[in-house]
């Protein structure tokens, strides 16, 4: 039970260095979909175990709350210059036209 947790809480991470190793770049339109796909898991899965009272959860839902803070400090590293590069390059990728 419990390494399965960690596990899952981990998939996102392996699935996106997994992507990069096979990719051998990352391009700039990539970031935001990353960036978006960590925080939106790790909100998932903090929101999971938010009421969980066993010691074992407890410690999960730490590490999930650091890991969260240590994403969003070099998250918090795009500048408004770099950001306004990354959304103009997710907008302009072809790969997300209609």
């Amino acid at each position: 039970m419990v390494v399965n947790s960690v596990m899952e809480v981990l998939r996102p991470f392996r699935y996106w260095t997994l992507w990069m190793l096979r990719r051998h770049t990352v391009r700039f339109h990539h970031i935001i979909t990353v960036y978006n796909n960590m925080f939106n898991h790790m909100d998932g899965f903090k929101g999971a175990l938010a009421n969980k009272k066993t010691q074992w959860n407890e410690d999960l839902f730490f590490a999930v709350k650091l890991a969260q803070q240590r994403l969003s400090k070099y998250y918090a590293e795009v500048t408004p210059t770099t950001g306004m590069l990354l959304i103009s390059a997710h907008i302009l990728n072809p790969f997300w036209k209609l």
